[in-house]
């Protein structure tokens, strides 16, 4: 009976109750993975990639028009399928993750060129430090429903950095998250815009459906369980759901959430479909309010 799951399960819970579709929140649902760096700039490793994917986001809320999956969950979902935050993903995992964050995109990308330069102008005492920035980025979007890349994006900027707040940093070896994301804007910008010009053929495409999921809010006896989705989410009277109880959150040393240790205790049976909630009966295990549920495909 008893099954473990470390990670993401209670996180992936959390994201199909919390997303709606695309046609309830009128945006784009999209997940932006962080950027693989094949540039020359190697000091920052994999910390520059995740500083473009930021910015990205950051760029592609701001138009108002997307609904970004927030990098924590992302991160956690990513986790317990054993991905990488970044890098080539196959078709056959773009649609699984789809089909578990709700999205109609996936965002990947690379960085292929990225260069920080700082001269020196002036004479004597009146000599100050000017950085110049160059970079260029290459994105592909994927329809997670078919895994197909629907769109090609690419962009080129340069970004000039100027003033004494720059004097003491060592490009090569210090990472610094606020020049490397402005470093990068104006190459993200160029493919926001691109992104931008095919909105209207984007937004036809449909998120992959998330099998329903909710939580248990009332148990009057085993026969008499109450969970909060019903005919609102398409339950069906004798769908079953697995009941999932967290057993311990892991965290850091401040208070981070890390991980969380989780224990399928039982299964429910639909009886009775309300309109916003659903009877169930225990037909294995036990249930309790506040439990996860997820049906059983």
């Amino acid at each position: 009976m008893k099954r473990w799951y470390i990670g993401l399960v209670a996180v992936a819970l959390g994201i199909g109750l919390a997303m709606p579709s695309y046609g309830v929140s009128g945006k784009i649902r999209i997940a932006v993975l962080d950027f693989e760096n094949n540039s020359d700039w190697y000091w920052w490793g994999a910390h520059l990639g995740r500083a473009a994917a930021d910015e990205l986001v950051t760029q592609l809320v701001k138009t108002g028009k997307f609904s970004v999956i927030e990098r924590d969950k992302l991160d956690l979902v990513l986790k317990e399928q054993q991905l990488s935050a970044s890098g080539a993903i196959d078709p056959k995992t773009v649609v699984r993750l789809g089909k578990l964050l709700g999205v109609q995109l996936i965002l990947t990308g690379s960085i292929t060129k990225f260069s920080i330069k700082r001269h020196r102008v002036g004479i004597g005492p009146l000599a100050a430090s000017i950085g110049q920035a160059q970079s260029a980025l290459d994105v592909r979007l994927i329809n997670t429903t078919t895994g197909e890349i629907v769109l090609i994006a690419t962009g080129q900027g340069e970004k000039k950095f100027g003033g004494a707040r720059y004097k003491n940093v060592d490009f090569r070896k210090d990472f610094d998250y606020g020049i490397a994301s402005e470093a990068l804007r104006p190459a993200v910008e160029k493919v926001v815009q691109q992104i931008l010009a095919q909105y209207d053929q984007l937004a036809e495409i449909e998120a992959a459906a998330l099998p329903p999921r909710g939580k248990v809010i009332k148990v009057n006896s085993p026969t008499m369980v109450f969970i909060d989705i019903g005919k609102n989410a398409d339950v069906r009277v004798g769908d079953r759901f697995k009941v999932i109880r967290v057993i311990e959150e892991i965290r850091d040393e401040h208070g981070e959430l890390l991980d969380v240790l989780e224990d399928q205790v039982g299964v429910l049976e639909v009886t009775k479909v309300l309109s916003r909630s659903a009877v169930c009966k225990v037909v294995e295990g036990s249930a309790k309010p506040g439990d996860r549920i997820a049906k059983i495909e």
